[in-house]
């Protein structure tokens, strides 16, 4: 039902690889995706992809000033050891789990994003790649009109990057992270799911009462989950047509509670539907067109 469809997707959609090093030393990687808008190289994505990113971008100036107060107290030539042995105890020393290193690949060596916007409460994120070259997308998404004909029964596939695990290892000669043979190309993986409701999000303030963002905030619910390595991935119909951008998996208990075989007596299994959520086509559109960014639409 989807071939078709998925070649089309697959020619907006790009992997992200977070690499990371801790204080300790350990390297690990977390795997999102994107989708390109237009020619210019802006991109939506999930809103945790680039909060993540400026976490650890924080991160790394605490590790840096922190690596420079030590280094200009052992420079001081004005303290005793005394002194400084107090003074490098009051520094104190950053958590073993405190980023030390990091960077974002998003799909090609040397591109980096910039004017990082994160639409709050609905988990979507907007950003521009830079340098950006016309030539390396050439099909860029129609974004499902949700004033028409935007109802639940719809069959949705979702696509992204999971079940596929990256462990870089840091190169301090070149000051870059260098990722294992056969890391690259990131395999493809789509799942389908039917578009089962609507889920709004409403945002109050200190006394409850509710606040209007200016934007619709909404998310699309399927009836298949959301995969790790598929967050801002895209949420297409059978001709490719974007109707959401992959943001989360929600946990519903079905009230089901069979005993645990082999369990001891009392012990039982508490089962869920696990329900994936993505940013609805109205809100996804309503942003683009608040900050100006260009876009396709589509016909139906």
């Amino acid at each position: 039902m989807f071939r078709q469809a998925l070649a089309v997707a697959r020619q907006f959609t790009g992997p992200v690889v977070l690499s990371r090093r801790t204080v300790g030393g350990t390297c690990s990687s977390a795997i999102g995706a994107f989708v390109v808008v237009n020619h210019e190289g802006w991109i939506v994505t999930a809103a945790h992809i680039l909060e993540q990113l400026r976490t650890m971008s924080e991160q790394v100036d605490s590790a840096r000033a922190h690596d420079a107060a030590i280094a200009a107290i052992e420079a001081d030539g004005s303290l005793n050891r005394q002194e400084k042995r107090r003074r490098l105890r009051a520094a104190g020393h950053l958590d073993r789990n405190h980023t030390d290193r990091f960077s974002a690949w998003w799909g090609r060596d040397g591109v980096q994003v910039s004017q990082m916007i994160e639409v709050a409460h609905v988990d979507l994120g907007i950003a521009k790649l830079e340098p950006f070259d016309p030539s390396w997308y050439l099909v860029y998404p129609q974004f499902k009109d949700p004033t028409k004909d935007c109802e639940p029964g719809t069959s949705l596939c979702k696509l992204g990057f999971p079940f596929h695990t990256i462990t870089p290892t840091w190169d301090e000669a070149v000051g870059s992270f260098r990722l294992p043979a056969g890391a690259l190309p990131i395999p493809l993986f789509p799942i389908e799911g039917m578009f089962t409701r609507t889920a709004e999000i409403v945002v109050l303030d200190a006394a409850g009462a509710p606040i209007d963002t200016g934007l619709p905030l909404r998310w699309i619910e399927t009836s298949s989950p959301g995969l790790r390595g598929q967050s801002g991935g895209p949420i297409f119909d059978i001709h490719g047509t974007v109707w959401a951008i992959q943001s989360n998996t929600a946990h519903y208990p079905v009230g089901f509670n069979p005993p645990v075989p082999g369990g001891r007596p009392g012990m039982e299994e508490h089962q869920f539907l696990n329900a994936g959520r993505g940013v609805h086509p109205e809100t996804i559109l309503g942003a683009l067109n608040h900050f100006g960014i260009t876009h396709q639409v589509s016909s139906y």
